[in-house]
């Protein structure tokens, strides 16, 4: 009896194993992607009601010549490089052109009336006073204007930049704001006079220029507003 009941209980183990795995199950094909009767419907209804697209109907494709304008490129942003040179206003630029930097650098800044100076050498080994410069930098050419004009021994607008230690007052944080005051209305200045200039001429400034410009005033009214001169 013990044996016939083994039997029995393996055959319709064997049995009911069948039938949940058999094709026709709805638990089996549900649980292993097989094809439902009730999803297939549904998948149907939902064929039937997108639209399909006949052979003859065109395929609308964006050509350069269609009048879709393509995506401009980002211009580089320009990071500030300060320097020592002995020379001002176009002779910088000149400098720069002959050094072979002209295609990084789009802009200088001469800051030779803040009454810092610096004892440097020319090509030529002839000692000359240098003047502290700002240039506006692309970023893939900072080690190149590194490698040209050295790097500076102190970070630009800290309390060891010499135009901050060459005010004329003893309190450090009236030294800062003396200069952040006098280097805000430069680069106003400087700003305001080559957008004249590029109006008279008739050209754009690029505007990462511009959008230099416009942080480094901004960041330097900050600066002041911190001091308390706003």
């Amino acid at each position: 009896m013990t044996c016939l009941s083994i039997t029995k209980v393996r055959y319709l183990l064997s049995t009911f194993i069948l039938r949940v795995l058999s094709p026709g199950n709805r638990r089996e094909t549900v649980l292993f992607g097989g094809p439902d009767s009730n999803r297939s419907s549904i998948l149907d209804s939902t064929k039937s009601d997108i639209p399909t697209m006949s052979k003859e109907q065109p395929i609308l494709i964006s050509s350069p010549s269609s009048g879709v304008p393509a995506k401009s490129p980002v211009p580089q942003r320009l990071h500030t490089m300060r320097i020592w040179s002995p020379h001002s206003g176009i002779e910088i630029m000149n400098d720069v052109e002959k050094n072979g930097l002209d295609d990084v650098v789009l802009d200088a800044i001469v800051l030779r009336g803040f009454g810092a100076r610096h004892q440097a050498q020319d090509d030529h080994g002839n000692t000359m006073d240098a003047f502290p410069v700002d240039l506006a930098v692309l970023e893939a050419g900072i080690s190149r204007v590194w490698g040209k004009y050295g790097i500076p021994q102190f970070v630009p607008l800290s309390s060891d930049d010499p135009i901050i230690l060459k005010q004329p007052t003893k309190d450090p944080e009236a030294k800062k704001g003396l200069c952040f005051q006098r280097l805000h209305s430069k680069y106003l200045y400087e700003y305001g006079r080559r957008q004249s200039l590029a109006k008279v001429l008739g050209y754009e400034m690029p505007v990462n220029l511009k959008d230099w410009y416009e942080d480094t005033v901004q960041d330097i009214g900050r600066r002041l507003e911190k001091l308390g001169y706003y």
